[in-house]
């Protein structure tokens, strides 16, 4: 065999093995999505696949193989809550991703967003953020759309534990965001972020908002076949029937996400079912049947290291007992849920576990008892839904109240005294004429200077009581109306405006503002910082508006502005005028220039001509809400607004009332679009989602 003819020979033969490679590596990414596909349907059975695929490769399996393996795996074994085999696999894909010539930030950042998502099982939600932090860095720089949509959902989870609602929401969104921006499998990610996304709503008690978002979520679970997801999402939907009182769709929700959980493996969502079941119980008073249940859910959620719903469980077991009459031992199982709860971090559940039991105590006559615990209840739910500043101003309006209260004691004294003295001076008069007259004298110049005192004293009282009334309809940051400024003159507005009212071109324009990015302002200048930066866009938005426009602090970075008779016209000039005065020129802060921005939500009241009987000034706000909502979807610094119904109202509204997306698709409203200033980029400071 001549020289040329072994070349030839040698560089087939490494050209075969080099393809037989390329083939090999092929094969078993395509069985890993298979199995992922397959999850979706029966998590038990690819859980058992998955776990063969890693008895059979090889250890020169490369690196990007091996590490997509273990990612799936762990993902099905969360699901299936074997949490213990989770961490084992979890710590490979950590040793992997650091082990290479240079440290993979795409497997660190994958690896550390397992670890958090077991803290979160775990109850450890404080800690989870801590690594999730510590993550985010890796994930930035991976600048891999399925690594963020992991990190940002995983977040938006631990957040919500914690009852950051806001943070929350934010993160689901954005991981929204980027299950859309996937090449693999977006339609799967993006159902699981909408999972998520109503528990968020579910938490801010907005059900219409959760419900819809489910519903969006099943026929995207359906159109998969994805059994695992429509178990929870089942389970989901009854939680919110439960609440609304729906009992028989409640106990159908069960009913379906049992069947589909025990179908498909998910040992967590079925101990999570047998706790809802005991709920039920619970509320028909069937209280040996309820502690039955929750014993078996309590046991289940301990195998597999849920601490949340064991803390359920344990709190249904108490409830279970003092309804049985045993008061004592019930509270002490209360009780220790509590503790656990608290223990956590987790202060929604916290402040949900007082209000049952304060409803039981009521229930078993207990009133004392009851009252405590309202109070202890009232008292944490200030810590969750109040800002620092209104905790400010109520103590300083109850400081007030107890010195009004101590002046009118003295003052009531005093009169006492009085009146001890004249019947003193009569008496002193039968006895000496001149004494009583020097005593009469003196009692007048003691009433004289008494009356000036008290004079003044009320005129301190209608000082600080005017004060009081503007503190009332006032917020005391910016100085613009408040909410419940708003709802006072929604009051005074006539139920049907046909009745008493102004023009039909020009009917009255709502307009709903929010800052963009705004937690990342606090997070990067501080709450002082935030404060400066509401001070300011609240001096922009009067500066916008006309006199008679009323501009409000809706609440935390939310701002609404009122404008009496504005045509569509109006309200769309009124809008372009508030994007570009809060985003044309930087906001000083400190020693920091920051361009702001804001998105809007805006329309007519009365609607599209519509009776406000049909369409109230209520239904105008959450429609609007909506709009904003499309509007931080569709990239921020812009405002929509609907000008009309574009098909009869009765087939528009239920649509549009839940959801507004498909609303616009089916071409049934008109929807207006304003861009705010082009030249209004995020400064450095404020990362964009």
């Amino acid at each position: 065999m001549d020289r040329p003819f072994k070349l030839v020979v040698c560089i087939l033969a490494v050209l075969l093995g080099w393809h037989g490679v390329v083939a090999a590596r092929q094969e078993t990414m395509d069985r890993i999505d298979a199995i992922y596909v397959l999850s979706q349907r029966d998590n038990a059975a690819a859980l058992d696949q998955i776990r063969k695929l890693g008895e059979e490769m090889p250890s020169s399996t490369p690196y990007a193989v091996q590490r997509e393996y273990l990612s799936k795996r762990v993902d099905l074994e969360l699901d299936s809550a074997v949490v213990g085999a989770a961490k084992v696999s979890i710590a490979k894909l950590l040793a992997l991703a650091k082990a290479q010539a240079k440290p993979d930030d795409t497997g660190l950042a994958v690896a550390m967003g397992f670890e958090a998502s077991v803290m979160v099982l775990a109850a450890q939600n404080s800690t989870a953020l801590v690594k999730l932090d510590a993550a985010r860095p890796f994930a930035v720089r991976s600048a891999d759309a399925e690594v963020l949509w992991q990190h940002y959902r995983t977040l938006g989870g631990a957040q919500l534990a914690m009852g950051k609602f806001e943070p929350a929401l934010d993160s689901y969104l954005k991981s929204l965001q980027y299950a859309d921006q996937q090449t693999r499998y977006p339609k799967q990610s993006r159902l699981r972020s909408l999972n998520g996304l109503s528990l968020v709503y579910s938490a801010m008690k907005n059900h219409e908002k959760t419900l819809a978002v489910i519903d969006e979520a099943l026929a995207l679970a359906k159109e998969l076949d994805s059994k695992k997801m429509l178990a929870t999402l089942y389970l989901n939907q009854g939680g919110e029937f439960a609440v609304l009182g729906r009992i028989k769709d409640y106990a159908e929700a069960n009913e379906r996400a049992l069947k589909v959980s025990r179908e498909s493996g998910l040992v967590s969502v079925e101990a999570t079912i047998l706790s809802n079941m005991g709920d039920g119980y619970l509320r028909s008073h069937n209280y040996p049947k309820a502690e039955s249940l929750a014993r078996q859910a309590l046991v289940k959620f301990q195998e597999i290291s849920d601490q949340a719903g064991a803390t359920a469980a344990q709190c249904n077991i108490g409830f279970a007992l003092m309804g049985q009459g045993k008061v004592a031992q019930g509270v002490v199982e209360v009780r220790a849920a509590l503790k656990r709860a608290h223990d956590a971090g987790a202060m929604t559940d916290e402040e949900d576990i007082l209000g049952e039991l304060g409803r039981m105590y009521e229930q078993l006559g207990l009133y004392s008892e009851a009252v405590s615990t309202i109070r202890e209840q009232q008292k944490l739910s200030e810590q969750l839904f109040q800002t620092d500043r209104e905790k400010s101003v109520a103590a300083l309006q109850e400081q007030f109240d107890a010195v009004q209260r101590q002046k009118q004691i003295e003052l009531l004294a005093r009169e006492n005294s009085l009146k001890d003295a004249t019947i003193s001076n009569q008496r002193l008069q039968q006895a000496v004429t001149i004494l009583g007259a020097l005593v009469t004298v003196m009692g007048g110049v003691f009433v004289f200077m008494l009356y000036r005192r008290v004079r003044q004293t009320n005129q301190k009282l209608r000082e600080a009581n005017k004060q009081l009334e503007f503190h009332a309809v006032r917020d005391p940051l910016t100085g613009l109306f408040n909410r419940r400024s708003f709802f006072e003159l929604m009051k005074r507005r006539p139920s049907d405006a046909s009745t008493e009212r102004r023009d039909d071109n020009n009917p009255d324009g709502l307009m709903i503002l929010d800052i963009d990015h705004f937690k990342h302002i606090n997070d990067t200048l501080g709450h002082a910082g935030g404060d400066a930066v509401l001070i300011e866009i609240a001096k922009r938005l009067r500066s916008a508006v006309r006199d008679t426009d009323m501009v409000m602090r809706w609440g935390g970075e939310e701002f609404l502005v009122f404008s009496p008779k504005a045509n569509a016209a109006h309200l769309k000039n009124l809008a372009q005028r508030v994007l570009n005065v809060v985003g044309d020129k930087p906001i000083a802060v400190g020693d920091q220039m920051m361009t702001i921005t804001v998105t809007g939500g805006f329309l007519s009241l009365p609607f599209s001509g519509l009776s406000e009987l049909d369409c109230n000034w209520e239904k105008a706000m959450q429609i609007a809400d909506m709009a904003l909502y499309l509007g931080k979807v569709n990239g921020r610094n812009r405002a929509y607004g609907l000008n009309r119904l574009l098909a009869p109202f009765e087939q528009v509204m239920p649509v549009l009332e839940r959801d507004i997306s498909a609303a616009l698709k089916a071409e049934m409203v008109e929807l207006v679009e304003v861009l705010g200033p082009e030249s209004a980029p995020l400064t450095a400071s404020v990362v964009a989602s």
